[in-house]
């Protein structure tokens, strides 16, 4: 079982993280028009999924502004996705309201059980249900080619890293 820590705060997590290698299947989430989508289903080079608690905090939303703006991720071939537990229209007045775009913003509301699909559902913990801030990088055929799960919450995930896993 993997942790994590908030504001130091060790927090246990549900499910098993995808490390490089792994073949990853993702649930049907559900997209800020309400459809759903499973991000294992579609069809790109290079599919980035940036699981976060909310684009509520400061941390999430400056993040989430950095990975849509990356010259890298605004390719063709590389799909950017990411997930929380926000409600589909909080996610959309986020995207608006802050102008992010070539980004799916998803939300597990329905059910944030779909998080131990990641491995990064909070446990036992006032914040519980919500998700660890992680990245995970899959090529087309859905094989994890990059992973972090950041090990303290209020941080910012490795950006060069997965600007070098696009490279490799």
């Amino acid at each position: 079982m993997n942790t994590v820590t908030f504001m130091g705060d060790k927090i246990a997590l549900a499910g098993d993280f995808p490390q490089k290698g792994e073949v990853l299947t993702t649930p049907a989430m559900t997209s800020v028009s309400l459809a759903p989508l499973t991000i294992s289903e579609k069809q790109a080079d290079f599919k980035l999924i940036y699981l976060f608690p909310s684009v509520d905090t400061p941390v999430c939303s400056s993040s989430t502004k950095v990975i849509s703006e990356l010259a890298e991720l605004k390719s063709e071939s590389v799909d950017v996705y990411t997930v929380s537990t926000d409600l589909p229209f909080a996610l959309a007045r986020y995207q608006e309201s802050e102008g992010v775009e070539g980004v799916e913003q998803l939300s597990v509301f329905k059910n944030p059980e779909l998080l131990k699909a990641f491995g990064t559902q909070f446990e036992e913990h006032a914040l519980s249900g919500l998700s660890a801030r992680a990245v995970i990088l899959l090529d087309a055929n859905n094989v994890v080619l990059h992973s972090e799960l950041v090990s303290e919450v209020t941080e910012e995930p490795n950006y060069n890293a997965i600007v070098e896993a696009l490279k490799a």
